[in-house]
């Protein structure tokens, strides 16, 4: 992915999304933690430079990609990428005010992490039915303005909040984070919603 590309996942999801999550927490928490966000354009290029680590890695490693290049990466694991770039380089920072901070606070980044992956894979499905022509289906994610995901058993965390304490607690506890165990993870979550338009779709048409 060249740099200018990058640039604007970073302005159409990436930066959206920490401020989204900025945004989330209560004013009198971020007034009392320090929390502040960075959405700067060096923050930007950092960023980028730890995600071309990470997609080089992967390349190198389980790919075969030809003299030039060929048999690029998939749309997942570019955003897979993505959220390992965001484990390493924290857009939303905070300072430790008593003997614990909230939960809301401590998962802030993991949610950016999470979230980025999210938008990111949405634009490249909107981007997807539009150059298939799937007018139908483009129009109704478009609509739908954010994934969907499937529900879990009541007591339980949401599905959502469950992908983001799984990325905080393996992060927090040192565990390896894996790319191509996360990138299948979206191809999923795009596939639920594919399918969960095409069932609207069909809904419409009885």
């Amino acid at each position: 992915m060249e740099k200018d590309t990058f640039k604007y996942i970073w302005e159409q999801g990436i930066a959206k999304s920490a401020q989204d999550v900025f945004d989330g927490i209560d004013p009198g928490l971020r007034k009392k933690y320090s929390v502040k966000i960075d959405i700067s354009e060096s923050m930007c290029k950092k960023l980028y430079y730890q995600y071309d680590e990470a997609r080089c890695l992967v390349r190198e490693k389980y790919f075969n990609t030809g003299k030039n290049e060929e048999n690029k990466i998939d749309g997942h694991k570019i955003c897979a990428c993505i959220t390992a770039a965001l484990l390493n380089v924290r857009l939303i920072n905070y300072e430790v005010a008593g003997k614990e901070v909230p939960v809301k606070i401590v998962y802030a980044n993991y949610e950016v992490a999470f979230l980025s992956a999210i938008y990111v894979m949405y634009l490249f499905l909107l981007s997807d039915f539009e150059r298939d022509r799937q007018t139908e289906c483009y129009n109704e994610l478009k609509n739908q303005a954010t994934f969907v995901f499937p529900e879990t058993n009541p007591g339980h965390d949401t599905y959502v909040q469950g992908r983001i304490k799984t990325l905080a607690l393996n992060d927090l506890y040192g565990n390896d984070f894996d790319i191509l165990t996360y990138a299948d993870m979206l191809f999923w979550i795009e596939l639920y919603n594919k399918e969960w338009i095409n069932n609207k779709l069909i809904r419409k048409c009885m």
